[in-house]
């Protein structure tokens, strides 16, 4: 009888044992499944964000190139503006020091100071209707 008690004793506690290791094996095999969903959604999740990311940065790129050119575009009309500048410069300078050649001149101008003031004049007109700048409109 004393056998038989400890065989009971061991079968329940095996019985017991067993039923908590069925129910522990089932609980991790459940988180491995809803871990295994998770990661699949995350991973999913991840490859669209990759996609977006990568969008962004060609996005960045023809910005760039872009911003690129048109820096490219703006030296070049910066370079034709500063060398249009220093011509009309150039010109109203010839023009001021003209003028005060036929101002100083108490009399009437010489033949030669008029030839002068009218080279003056000539190049400074050849350059107003080169630069587009000629007083007459169409």
């Amino acid at each position: 009888e004393a056998e038989a008690k400890t065989y009971d004793k061991f079968a329940c506690l095996c019985k017991d044992t067993t039923k908590e290791k069925v129910e522990a094996i089932q609980r991790g095999e459940d988180d491995a499944a809803a871990l295994s969903a998770a990661i699949e959604e995350l991973a999913s999740q991840r490859d669209g964000h990759d996609t977006k990311i990568q969008e962004s940065q060609d996005a960045i790129a023809a910005l760039e190139k872009a911003r690129a050119e048109a820096d490219a575009a703006r030296a070049g009309t910066k370079k034709e503006y500063d060398a249009n500048a220093a011509d009309l410069q150039a010109a109203l300078e010839a023009l001021t020091g003209a003028l005060k050649t036929l101002k100083v001149s108490k009399t009437a101008p010489s033949f030669a100071q008029l030839s002068g003031v009218s080279a003056t004049l000539r190049a400074a007109v050849g350059l107003a209707d080169a630069l587009g700048l000629s007083g007459a409109e169409a």
